[in-house]
């Protein structure tokens, strides 16, 4: 039979049947059944047992870990994929009649982290909610930065959705059953009634969260299938978290028109932010970051993702970065937001009233710096720099904080030590007490000697018998009535009083009091803190962005970069253009600088050359800058010009997608119709090799076909670039107009070939991918045969079977080679007969055998 505290654990367990219940136990967090052998073999705990059978031994499956080691174990169950409940002791024990009231207070899901070591400091955890309206073919997106409270929407076609939400790449989807939506690769899904996406429960939802009387206020207004969407984020975040979310806020309704579109697949060829393992080194986000904040680490990300097209924006980025790149200014400013604390996260705290001492004192200390930040900046050549120096300093809220904690408080309130004497007098009083009450013994001393007339008395305090007061026997005759003998001596006697045994209560009981009390007060501060949440939040985004400048201008002043240039015509012209990942890991002078000039004139360029001599390289690199560029940052080149662009498509390395049966040739072509269906004169596209997903005249076909639709097209004409080895491609420079061959230069010396990792205008007639063989080290016997095939090749010869000696010097037969496919045998009949020697008889006899021949 169950105990009434299992009872009460199956009655939780139910109401959460696909979470891990965590059910707090006096200091522990317990699991059972199935949940602790999950959590048993997850964490690699203790798995044991309680409430065995007598008869059979068998007992409930525990395993749990100390509440104090909550965060770590979290983080761990967390990134396993699992989604865990907290089930808190809601009641104090003391006070309970019988078990103990619990209550789950908050939902752990991938997308609804807040704090916690299970946050990566650099990385952005978006929770996401996507429905589609059928009539009129749209979609809603709604994400959601739990751990900033940062909430954004837009609204996309249909057909756009899906490229959108792999964009985002969010960790966590809700969308309803049967909605038809397919989450982007390694996106958790969350299904949630269908009603809870319905426009009145949203727009009742979206008012009480944002505390709105209606949405005229907010961009959301303009969009119902997107006001939807929001309405059901809103409402999972509150079902999960059960708790008050102030730090919650509408950032903005987004177009995607209003920033270049970098498509997942477009940041992973580019390792924009990730890079398959062992190639860490080589991501631009990380290359490029001279930030000193996780706040700042993480915006300049989204930068990179996201870059604006309003070309004010850019200007304003680049002047802001021209101003600091002097060494002293941004050395002052980085110096002091390293002392910064991430206001944005702490406002996800915050927020949720999860905030520890150490985070408001966190706030506080940040403040200090503020005003510094405000004398830098304010009389900057910067627009945007200026605008920055109309920060709120929040030096009202740090005096609040400040008044009341002490200057290094703990990092958790049950420490208790962490409020300002003078704060409460009671609290004083109870930590006289605690201390040993000396200064109340002394007054209660000198009290009793004044009313009883004993010079002699004194007070004490022994282990056995607590607090007393001795009076020595010549003074027996003044004891007033009510003193209460305690003990006896041989000259003296010990006596207690009521006052003084409420003083030994008062001090038995004094930390358990002083705990509660400073409870009290640091909940009644972070309660009011939390109510300018949104101050403090505003404050940690603008310091954010003052920090991302900086690194650009600190990346500028040290690696020499040179500020890029808006054109409104389109363009984008590189001197001496460097690949700005490789310009930094490599040694100084070791990046080889290329030149890029694409325009209206010179819209496709057609990159060919030898394997491994830098095509992808410079594809990769004239992407990279325009992107950097686009986003604010100054470049590594002598010169740039650019005009800002709407989207970059990628094809570059071959990848099968072999779970959702994808081939290489048929993610390349769907990656070339999203091209080919999506760009405009605004566009760039770089592409690699397309085409070579299957047989080569196919390939070369197919690859033709793209640069004369992408050429011609009235609409979809996008500057490109193309590498390939098909070298029949570069007769198109002479066809079209727009159309121009480079290739990358190399020097033969003898047998070996130097690469240049130079671009130079013309097309290459060679690949020397035998060349590239014999330096991979494939053997000699193999490349020198290779060597054989190609010059028959070349000569236009069909494979003649000849020798190969082996290592034992015994010379085996090769197999004729079939390049070409062998002449049908009608055809070859049809080329050996001499017309003018047939008769008629034999002509129709002739005609029998070859439709038999055909048969």
């Amino acid at each position: 039979m169950a105990t009434p505290m299992m009872k009460q654990y199956h009655d939780i367990k139910s109401k959460h049947p696909d979470e891990i219940l965590l059910f707090r136990m006096g200091d522990f967090y317990e699991t059972f059944f199935d949940d602790a052998r999950i959590v048993s073999n997850a964490l690699g705990i203790a798995l044991t047992s309680r409430e065995k059978n007598k008869t059979t031994g068998d007992g409930i499956p525990l395993a749990g870990f100390p509440y104090h080691a909550l965060d770590s174990y979290l983080t761990r169950l967390v990134r396993a994929g699992f989604r865990i409940a907290i089930c808190e002791q809601v009641e104090d024990p003391k006070e309970a009649k019988g078990i103990v009231q619990r209550e789950v207070v908050e939902v752990i899901t991938p997308g609804t982290l807040i704090s916690g070591s299970a946050l990566d400091e650099k990385k952005t955890i978006l929770l996401c909610s996507a429905v589609d309206d059928l009539k009129t073919h749209r979609s809603g997106i709604t994400t959601c930065d739990l751990s900033t409270g940062e909430v954004r929407a837009t609204e996309v076609d249909i057909s756009e959705r899906n490229e959108e939400l792999s964009r985002i790449a969010p960790v966590e989807i809700l969308i309803h059953e049967g909605s038809g939506i397919i989450p982007p690769p390694g996106c958790d899904v969350t299904e949630i009634e269908a009603w809870k996406f319905d426009l009145d429960t949203s727009i009742d939802t979206v008012k009480r969260q944002f505390k709105l009387a209606t949405l005229e206020g907010i961009d959301l207004k303009q969009s119902d299938i997107a006001t939807r969407a929001t309405g059901a984020l809103l409402s999972y975040i509150c079902e999960t978290k059960k708790s008050v979310m102030s730090h919650l806020g509408f950032s903005g309704f987004y177009r995607r028109d209003q920033f270049m579109v970098i498509d997942r697949s477009t940041a992973k060829s580019l390792n924009l932010i990730e890079a398959p393992e062992g190639e860490e080194s080589s991501i631009l986000a990380d290359a490029t970051d001279s930030t000193v904040t996780s706040a700042g680490a993480r915006m300049w990300r989204r930068w990179l993702l996201a870059p604006p097209v309003n070309s004010s924006v850019i200007i304003e980025r680049h002047k802001a970065v021209e101003v600091l790149t002097d060494r002293d200014l941004s050395e002052k400013i980085q110096s002091g937001l390293y002392k910064c604390t991430d206001l944005q996260r702490q406002a996800g705290k915050l927020g949720s009233l999860k905030s520890n001492p150490r985070d408001l004192k966190a706030i506080a200390n940040t403040a200090e710096f503020l005003p510094g930040f405000v004398m830098l900046l304010e009389d900057a050549p910067s627009r945007r720099l200026n605008s920055i120096a109309q920060i709120d300093t929040i030096q009202d809220i740090a005096e609040e904080i400040d008044k009341i904690l002490i200057d290094e408080p703990p990092f958790r309130i049950n420490e208790g030590g962490m409020i300002k004497p003078g704060i409460d007098p009671v609290l004083d009083e109870l930590r006289d007490i605690h201390s040993g009450g000396k200064e109340w013994i002394r007054r209660l001393e000198v009290s009793e000697r004044e009313k009883t007339g004993i010079p002699k008395l004194t007070i004490g305090f022994n282990r056995v018998f607590g607090y007393y007061i001795e009076v020595t026997r010549s003074y027996l005759d003044r004891i007033p009535e009510y003193f209460e003998r305690k003990q006896t001596l041989v000259n003296a006697e010990r006596f207690i009083t009521p006052e003084l045994k409420e003083m030994e209560r008062r001090v038995l009981n004094a930390e358990e009091e002083i705990l509660e009390i400073e409870i009290r007060i640091f909940c009644d501060l972070r309660t009011r803190i939390a109510e300018s949440v949104e101050r403090i939040k505003a404050t940690g985004l603008v310091l954010a962005e003052l920090d991302v400048l900086t690194s650009l201008g600190v990346l500028a002043d040290s690696q020499r970069y040179m500020k890029p240039e808006i054109s409104e015509t389109i363009c984008l012209e590189i001197t001496e253009g460097k690949h700005p990942v490789l310009d930094i890991v490599l040694p100084r002078g070791e990046c080889v600088p290329n030149d890029v000039i694409l325009n209206c004139d010179r819209r496709i360029l057609t990159i060919t050359g030898p394997n491994m001599a830098g095509k992808s390289t410079y594809l990769r690199e004239a992407a990279l800058l325009l992107i950097i560029a686009q986003a604010g940052s100054f470049v590594p080149a002598a010169k740039m010009k650019f005009s800002p662009c709407d989207r970059i498509f990628t094809r570059i390395g071959s990848s099968d997608r072999i779970i959702s049966g994808q081939s290489t040739f048929l993610v390349e072509m769907a990656e070339a119709a999203i091209l080919l269906n999506s760009s405009t004169a605004r566009s760039l596209a770089i592409l690699d090799e397309v085409g070579r997903g299957t047989s080569t005249f196919d390939g070369l076909s197919l690859a033709w076909a793209i640069v004369e639709f992408l050429h011609d097209h009235p609409v979809h004409r996008p500057m490109v670039m193309f590498a390939t080895h098909y070298h029949e491609l570069t007769a198109l420079a002479g066809q079209l107009d727009a159309v121009f061959n480079l290739n990358v230069a190399v020097r033969e010396t003898g047998k070996e070939v130097i690469f240049l990792y130079r671009v130079m205008d013309g097309g290459a007639d060679r690949s020397y991918g035998i060349h590239v063989a014999s330096m991979a080290g494939v053997p000699d016997e193999v490349v020198k045969r290779a060597g054989r095939i190609l010059t028959d090749l070349e000569k236009g010869k069909h494979l003649e079977i000849d020798g190969l000696e082996t290592h034992n010097g015994i010379r085996e037969s090769q197999l004729e080679l079939p390049l070409q496919s062998p002449e049908h045998p009608v055809l070859e009949e049809i080329r050996n007969m001499d017309p003018d020697e047939l008769t008629p008889r034999r002509a129709l006899e002739l005609i029998y055998i070859l439709k038999k021949m055909l048969e």
